[in-house]
């Protein structure tokens, strides 16, 4: 019986395949071919491609995967980064690599400080800067105490085997809030998965004058 893995395969290695097409290779019927991919678009991983409906002369409409149906094949992204910053460690030394992830983090500013505009409200910057994390893969949520402090809490690093490799991955992270959350707010960190804990967490509060 036909998977729902060998219905994305199909259209993975066939973009615009028709459900006439898909029913013929999978052996099923138009109906319940039809009613997977339904599903499938249901889920944001397919999406129409070609003609929305059928004309004298002009190809059936077909389907194609969305850009997260793709991400649901293997990808290297982390096991390639690993690579080319070994390759700067080995070619300029260890500090390139800090350069070259400071650099990284000069980038993401612009576009978190984007994010924050017009949350003067603290409560409200941390907020916007969870969703952030938790937009990247990172399981960001945030939590506020009764001494005014807020708890921005990773409970998973979307860079884990990166991180392994090279610690100043972390220590850009916390670079990237301290800079964008500016000089009157206090950024800690006080639980860092590199050291055995179970989540990257931190604590923001306004810095007393």
């Amino acid at each position: 019986m036909p998977t729902r893995g060998d219905l994305l395969l199909l259209l993975r290695k066939q973009p615009g395949i028709t459900v006439a097409e898909l029913a013929d290779k999978l052996g099923l019927s138009a109906m319940g071919v039809r009613r997977h991919v339904d599903a499938l678009a249901d889920s944001g991983l397919v999406e129409r491609h070609g003609a929305p409906t059928r004309r004298l002369g002009r190809p059936a409409a077909g389907w194609r995967l969305t850009d997260a149906g793709v991400e649901l094949f293997p990808r290297r992204y982390e096991a390639f980064a690993i690579e080319v910053l070994e390759d700067v460690a080995d070619a300029c030394g260890a500090e390139a690599v800090v350069a070259v992830l400071a650099a990284r983090t000069a980038k993401d500013v612009p576009r978190y400080r984007d994010a924050l505009a017009g949350a003067d409200d603290l409560a409200e910057q941390v907020r916007r800067i969870a969703q952030l994390r938790d937009d990247a893969g990172y399981l960001a949520e945030t939590s506020a105490s009764d001494d005014g402090a807020f708890l921005l809490v990773e409970h998973n690093c979307a860079v884990h085997r990166l991180a392994e490799r090279h610690p100043a991955v972390c220590s850009q992270e916390l670079e990237l809030f301290r800079t964008v959350l500016g000089p009157e707010v206090e950024v800690t960190r006080v639980s860092h998965t590199m050291s055995g804990d179970s989540a990257c967490s931190y604590c923001i509060r306004r810095r007393t004058t």
